[in-house]
């Protein structure tokens, strides 16, 4: 499968994905698409502009501003559910592609009408569902600005015409007999949800549970977006089993993305947005080569030890591959070293760097448990920090005939540390101040946009055109992980209502006593469900089904967490499902194929890298303790 990056929004797609959302598919409705990303845009800027404000009052006066909470649940809204409809509109969702790269061409038109139906029957679907809440809400008001609780969920109405609008529009865009067919099928799976209410509502729930999970996975295997499936499972389950009404899907998308901490997130994307567009990777790569150039491999260990720093700025793993690859690629090239194992160390170093702060798996993981976030970035410095050294030793073995650096002068040496200190600060500075407390990890975020947005001005002359670059794709990467995030608050529910994870916490107790083997179990799950729902909706789903499970079993839960995560992030990046891959085989320019065999070696040094995190604590937890933080 061929894979090509946007330059102007970062977004990675097969080469028929970019197609057909190119400009000539969308040259339309281009100014709709336009109007909202410029609101989801300026609700971004607005929000920075208030973080910033609030912390600065706080620093002045020792107060907060009551009022910024009410302004940032808006904001977030707006970034969620307008951002997850141009997320959708440009092909950005995450989905599940392995059955549809392998129809027939012929077949492949029908495939995407049918998504594109469903996505439209479910967002109208939602909305029509929600519009009588939104009316019963607009006799509510805000406790402080005292501003209609309507205008506060209005975004989620909004996003979900958008969104209906926009598979509309694909649909009639597309060749005519594949949409008449793709609608056709999606209305006969509704039709045969709504016909089989009657039958499923004598069903236990143990057996209710099963025949919805096996809907969704086929409905998944297809091609729809997860987070419609997330939205569509909510709401199946309540429908057959008949336990509550349909509204309290949107009502729980709306909980689940109000949270402040998760405002961390648009943030720290459009800082790895800034610093990458800026060109301030190149710098960094050059010292870590430097250093480490003359080493055995060290070319290539410099790729780790880059993917490591600057995992600690942008906190998406994805961008981080692009950016570094990008930068490093010719370098590598010149010293020889094949591509196949540029994809794979780009990988590995992906997936090493999950757990390093500000990640935005941690930062969920932060808001759906009780975990504290600053104690989950303290515990994955270590755990990466190990698997990165696995990796490196692998280079050094596996390092034949390829050149190294040349010597360097004193003077130039000088110069590389005085251009690469800029941005080394950053990541340095996100967790000095996140430790110290000096404020909360989004208005840290916050602080990290203002500092990169310097620096970035300061490095190129076009900087409103590099702002706006950056925002753009801020706008699509957020507000595609927002409402993931969003759409899987209502599914953990439906899980738990469902006796999910009791059921889960009887058959490990069934397995065995050994806290090691549930370990093991857990391992393979996150890493088969990072495949098959590309990793960061597996946490969403499995984090807190798990989690308490393992408490039971004696289990440090922060150590846990640095092993789900480190497992999500194989599944993830590992061929043949995980996306990640895909993407370092487009910034490594190489195939798939011709990768796989030189990331095998470096998947097996991983597993044994996680296992040893499973069976130590100790990685996951010595710097939290040594802080004086919670580990339980």
């Amino acid at each position: 499968m061929e894979t090509v990056i946007d330059e102007s929004t970062g977004i990675v797609r097969t080469e028929e994905q970019a197609e057909a959302h190119g400009p000539a598919a969308w040259s339309g409705t281009k100014w709709l698409d336009s109007v909202f990303e410029a609101i989801v845009a300026a609700a971004i800027v607005v929000e920075f502009f208030v973080v910033l404000f609030n912390v600065l009052y706080r620093l002045a006066t020792g107060n907060s501003v009551t009022w910024t909470q009410e302004v940032s649940e808006f904001a977030l809204y707006i970034a969620a559910f307008v951002g997850g409809a141009i997320a959708y509109a440009r092909g950005a969702h995450m989905s599940i592609q392995i059955l549809a790269d392998r129809l027939p061409d012929r077949w492949r038109a029908y495939q995407r009408a049918f998504v594109d139906a469903v996505v439209l029957g479910i967002s109208a679907g939602m909305l029509a569902v929600f519009v009588p809440v939104l009316l019963q809400r607009s006799g509510e008001s805000t406790p402080i600005l005292n501003v209609p609780q309507s205008y506060v969920s209005l975004p989620f109405a909004v996003g979900l015409a958008m969104t209906s609008w926009f598979a509309l529009v694909k649909l009639v865009r597309g060749p005519r007999r594949a949409a008449l067919g793709g609608l056709v099928l999606a209305a006969a799976a509704g039709a045969g949800v709504l016909g089989l209410q009657q039958a499923t509502l004598a069903m236990s729930s143990d057996t209710l549970l099963v025949v919805v999970l096996v809907f969704l996975f086929v409905v998944l295997f297809l091609g729809v977006p997860v987070a419609f499936v997330l939205m569509l499972g909510s709401g199946v389950y309540i429908l057959w089993g008949g336990l509550s009404d349909l509204s309290a899907v949107p009502v729980g998308m709306q909980s689940g993305a109000n949270s402040f901490l998760l405002l961390a997130i648009p943030f720290f994307i459009l800082v790895g947005a800034l610093m990458s567009r800026a060109g301030l990777t190149a710098p960094l790569a050059k010292l870590v080569d430097a250093v480490l150039g003359r080493i055995r491999g060290g070319a290539l260990m410099a790729v780790v030890v880059t993917m490591y720093v600057f995992s600690g700025i942008s906190g998406s793993k994805v961008a981080d591959v692009a950016a570094v690859g990008t930068t490093m690629r010719d370098m590598l090239e010149e010293r020889k070293v094949a591509r196949g194992e540029v994809v794979a160390v780009l990988s590995a170093s992906a997936i090493m760097g999950e757990t390093v702060p500000p990640s935005i798996v941690l930062l969920i993981l932060g808001s759906i448990t009780s975990l504290s976030t600053t104690t989950l970035f303290m515990a994955g410095l270590v755990p990466a920090g190990v698997l990165g050294v696995c990796v490196m030793l692998l280079v050094f073995f596996r390092a034949r005939g390829t050149a190294r650096a040349s010597r360097s002068s004193i003077a130039e040496k000088g110069r590389t540390v005085a251009l690469a200190l800029p941005t080394l600060i950053l990541p340095a500075g996100l967790v000095a101040g996140i430790v110290t407390g000096v404020a909360t990890p989004t208005e840290v975020s916050a602080l990290a946009v203002a500092y990169a947005s310097v620096l970035a001005c300061v490095s190129r002359p076009d900087r409103a055109a590099l702002s706006w670059q950056a925002l753009r794709e801020t706008v699509t990467t957020a507000g595609m992980v927002l409402f993931i995030i969003a759409a899987a608050s209502p599914f953990a529910q439906t899980l738990a209502t469902a006796g999910v994870s009791a059921a889960i916490a009887d058959a490990m107790s069934g397995l065995s006593d050994s806290p090691f083997l549930f370990m093991l179990v857990s391992i393979v799950i996150l890493i088969v469900m990072g495949q098959l729902l590309e990793g960061m909706p597996a946490v969403l789903i499995f984090a807190p089904l798990l989690l308490p499970i393992a408490v039971q079993f004696g289990i440090n839960p922060v150590q846990y967490s640095m092993v789900l995560v480190m497992a999500m992030g194989i599944g993830s990046f590992a061929p043949p499902a995980g996306i990640g891959f895909y993407v370092a085989a487009a910034t490594g320019r190489e195939s798939v194929e011709g990768s796989i065999r030189h990331f095998l070696p470096y998947l097996a040094v991983l597993v044994a890298g996680v296992l040893l995190l499973a069976a130590v604590p100790w990685f996951s937890t010595v710097l939290p303790t040594l802080m004086g933080l919670s580990t339980n």
